[in-house]
């Protein structure tokens, strides 16, 4: 049942990138019949003068010479402040040097869809579809060749992200990790004891922080701060701070500090729940061991999209916005899957296509009379269709006829052999050129 499941997902999976393949490239939109290896022709002739052109120009004689009336300035018109620009965000400029690389159960599904459909794409556009793709590629970072000594980039071992502050990497860690070491749980303890002349409140939340002179207040505060308003300085922060005395909202906060998050160690059922404080402080022995430094780093691009490191961050959105006008980098790479994964590359004028069927020209006169038409035909009117065929070789017979069926079977062993490339749109054409691996 298990392995259904799974199968079924990936049909799935197949199925959703299938959708994204109908895409048309220029060269298909041409009409039949006009070579698509064959160089564009420009007209020779001028362009006809436009309307505007034609028009006489205007003699001196004809010009308006008649005096103007200066336009009074207005005095009460108030003078124009311009409005003070915030400040760019700068970025520091790092030694690393940034690629795509195609995930691999996207390009699985691609490779499935190519082989089922028997079809040619054009890799520049497959290459295009998984750059797209929010998790359709793998970020690949490495440091160049010329970094200053001592410049090195660290990863985290659970999730791959990288940054290269090690405080940074740090914190990362901490926040991100601790859940996987330390099961979060909400129990109910007797509300705290004590007279408390009022309570500390957030004026951006509304949340209640507690009394300043208790023991929960500062730890309270730092969480808040952290989770909720990291982009403001703590000293900004603490000026959003209230004191409030009304007895409701102290005997409100008694209520909410009943329940209280302990966290309990998962590979030791037995360990007794600690609070956030002390599990931070247990977890942080450990933290050194979860990340790494390295000089290449391969990242998910789901993790990629929220890095902590801002630098890292920037240096790859301009690398991306590059690759998403062209993606040189991931078309390089799926080249080399492709072929690693029996698939076969050729190139009709500049395009490059993929396809699992090797290309295989044959000369008409060797074959068959019903196969030598067909190979002729389509030699002479490369970019036609199944139908524009039948309506030439065969046009008295229905295209929706068994007949018509009958008379398209060679095609398909045509096909099935290399001796006629399908393209993704239906068209067809014959191979031209000697296929490559």
């Amino acid at each position: 049942m298990e392995e259904k499941r799974q199968a079924h997902a990936e049909n799935k999976d197949a199925n959703d990138v299938i959708l994204d393949l109908n895409f048309v490239p220029q060269w298909a939109k041409k009409p039949p019949g006009e070579n698509h290896y064959g160089q564009k022709e420009y007209s020779s002739e001028r362009r006809a003068p436009r309307r505007d052109d034609r028009r006489p120009p205007r003699r001196d004689d004809q010009r308006d010479d008649r005096p103007r009336r200066p336009r009074p300035e207005r005095s009460d018109r108030p003078e124009r402040t311009e409005r003070p620009r915030a400040p760019r965000e700068t970025f520091k400029e790092l030694p690393l040097s940034i690629s795509f690389l195609p995930e691999q159960q996207r390009l699985a599904s691609l490779v499935r869809q190519i082989h089922h459909s028997r079809r040619a794409y054009p890799l520049i556009d497959l290459a295009n579809l998984l750059i797209q793709d929010a998790e359709g590629y793998l970020v690949k970072i490495e440091v160049s060749k010329g970094a200053p000594a001592g410049f090195e980039m660290l990863q985290c071992k659970r999730c791959k992200a990288v940054a290269i502050s090690e405080e940074m990497m740090v914190q990362h860690v901490m926040s991100m990790h601790l859940a996987d070491f330390y099961e979060k749980e909400e129990i109910e303890t007797d509300p705290p004891s004590g007279s408390f002349p009022g309570v500390a409140r957030c004026r951006k939340s509304g949340i209640l922080l507690g009394p300043p002179n208790h023991h929960s207040y500062t730890e309270k505060l730092n969480a808040v701060h952290q989770s909720r308003f990291a982009h403001l300085s703590f000293d900004e922060y603490k000026r959003s701070i209230e004191i409030v005395r009304d007895e409701e909202v102290i005997e409100q906060w008694k209520e909410e500090s009943r329940k209280q998050t302990v966290y309990k160690l998962k590979s030791d059922p037995e360990a007794e729940p600690v609070e956030l404080r002390k599990a931070e402080l247990e977890f942080a022995k450990k933290v050194p061991s979860l990340y790494e430094a390295t000089p290449r780093a391969v990242v998910p691009a789901k993790v990629a999209q929220e890095l902590g490191d801002r630098d890292i961050t920037h240096a790859i959105r301009q690398v991306w916005t590059k690759e998403s006008r062209f993606p040189l980098s991931m078309s390089f790479a799926m080249r080399a899957a492709f072929r690693h994964m029996h698939l076969y590359l050729f190139k009709a004028g500049k395009i490059n296509f993929v396809t699992h069927i090797k290309p295989y020209p044959v000369k008409p006169e060797n074959t068959v009379e019903n196969i030598a038409e067909v190979l002729s035909f389509l030699k002479e009117h490369p970019g036609s269709s199944r139908l524009q065929l039948l309506e030439v070789l065969h046009p008295s017979l229905d295209p929706a006829s068994q007949e018509a069926k009958d008379a398209l079977k060679p095609l398909g062993w045509l096909i099935e052999r290399g001796h006629i490339i399908e393209f993704f749109n239906g068209t067809l054409s014959v191979p031209l050129g000697r296929g490559r691996r």
